[in-house]
């Protein structure tokens, strides 16, 4: 973030920064590449919109992701394409009041957490977006071993996540997930 007065916010250090995994998050959930660069758009706007005012955004990854799948479901509300329960199943939740943007930041650190050889094949593709074929070339697995090994990947961050807290319906939001073991803190 930059003190500067003029600009509230380092727009061009964020966008270099998380620009590729934003992209791949949205290619996950539009097919076409002219709609995924419009919203990409989008959400570049938004950001300097925001960034041109403020500068009290603490998560910034997190807030990032928010803004992304908002601009997501913005484009299929304007757009009135028909969706099926396929497309949204991968964005598990529907509308921006619907979660704690807390759980990005926590998805985020227990993929970390995890081994490499799950926590590569798994950010390449729930992250980032590629298909599971070009992630099998480009780790030099086989594509069954790939796959394997995203669901091996997704089965043990459900376990950490339930391992370290609860998820659970909030007065404010549908979904809260909250921390209870201070172990998982790190």
């Amino acid at each position: 973030m930059n003190k500067n007065n003029n600009m509230k916010c380092d727009i061009y250090t964020i966008w270099e920064t998380y620009q590729n995994d934003l992209k791949g998050y949205v290619r996950k959930r539009v097919s076409d590449v002219n709609d995924v660069n419009d919203i990409m758009q989008s959400v570049l706007i938004k950001i300097t919109n925001y960034c041109e005012t403020k500068n009290n955004v603490k998560y910034i990854k997190a807030w990032l992701y928010k803004i992304t799948q908002n601009t997501i479901i913005d484009f299929y509300k304007k757009s009135k394409r028909t969706t099926t329960n396929a497309d949204f199943e991968h964005m598990h939740l529907q509308n921006h009041q619907e979660y704690d943007e807390n759980i990005f930041v926590w998805l985020h650190n227990f993929i970390d957490n995890l081994p490499t050889e799950y926590s590569e094949p798994l950010r390449l593709s729930d992250i980032e977006g590629k298909p599971q074929k070009k992630i099998a070339e480009q780790l030099g697995l086989t594509l069954t071993a790939t796959k394997s090994r995203i669901q091996r990947a997704r089965k043990k961050l459900r376990e950490k996540f339930d391992e370290c807290g609860t998820v659970q319906p909030s007065e404010n939001q549908l979904l809260s997930y909250t921390i209870t073991k201070a172990c998982c803190l790190k």
